[in-house]
């Protein structure tokens, strides 16, 4: 007789990267699009380029080490610049790039689509 293959154990870390890299492209998409803040930054910077405390404004104050970590989050993803225009004083500028444009495009269709049908709930 056969005696069963012996159980191999993966690291929660090893499952976490192989379910990360089996989803798909949508899904990451939306694990940076569904955090806090993101999507009203993008529609923010698509009106124009903006300094930090006047992104803080425009998104109704939010908190500063959040919209940090967002502003990180989204440099990071390619989809805004971070542009030092001074070092004394501070002085940086936030805007979308053309990947950040394109998603802004399609965050408009979502917000029609939403208007239409999310609103008849």
């Amino acid at each position: 007789m056969n005696a069963p293959a012996p159980r191999t154990y993966r690291s929660r870390a090893v499952r976490r990267a192989a379910a990360q890299s089996a989803e798909c492209a949508a899904t990451a998409a939306l694990n940076v699009l569904g955090q806090k803040w993101v999507l009203r930054i993008v529609r923010a910077l698509g009106e124009r380029t903006q300094r930090f405390c006047e992104l803080q404004d425009a998104l109704g104050g939010a908190n500063s080490a959040t919209l940090s970590q967002r502003l990180k989050l989204l440099e990071d993803e390619g989809l805004i610049d971070r542009q030092l225009v001074s070092e004394v004083p501070p002085w940086v500028e936030y805007s979308l790039t053309r990947k950040g444009s394109d998603l802004r495009r399609a965050i408009v269709g979502i917000d029609r689509w939403a208007d239409r049908w999310a609103a008849r709930q």
